[in-house]
């Protein structure tokens, strides 16, 4: 097996989440990954994308500059990565009733999580 990798940027708004699953499931198929690690996987990466959307760049109205990059590498031994960054500020607050699963998901289905809030913030995955 080859390296590989899959690199997308677009608006962070809600109805770019979809198209971007929608690529990293191709992407994942092509990687010939069984189908429930396809599912588990989107589901991880679509957690870190509606975070994005909901919470980097809450401080007002639509900006032009509001963007989410999915970055998944896949290398030749089979170790997978993804990583979901924006450029918003990370935010942090008290949980809501009914809440603040999505990090709970994503650990619950990667091997790794890491979050780095420097610049932005970037969720890194590892399966």
């Amino acid at each position: 097996m080859i390296g590989s990798e899959l690199r997308l940027r677009c608006p962070a708004r809600s109805q770019n989440a979809a198209t971007v699953r929608h690529a990293l499931e191709a992407f994942l198929n092509a990687l010939q990954l069984k189908r429930q690690k396809v599912e588990d996987i989107t589901t991880a990466a679509g957690e870190a994308l509606a975070n994005i959307i909901e919470h980097a760049y809450e401080s007002g109205a639509p900006r032009s500059d509001a963007y989410l990059e999915l970055y998944a590498h896949s290398d030749a031994l089979g170790r997978l990565s993804i990583d979901v960054s924006d450029t918003g500020a990370f935010i942090t607050r008290q949980p809501l009733p009914g809440r603040g699963f999505g990090l709970k998901i994503i650990r619950a289905i990667a091997k790794q999580l890491t979050i780095d809030t420097s610049e932005g913030t970037r969720v890194r995955m590892t399966f």
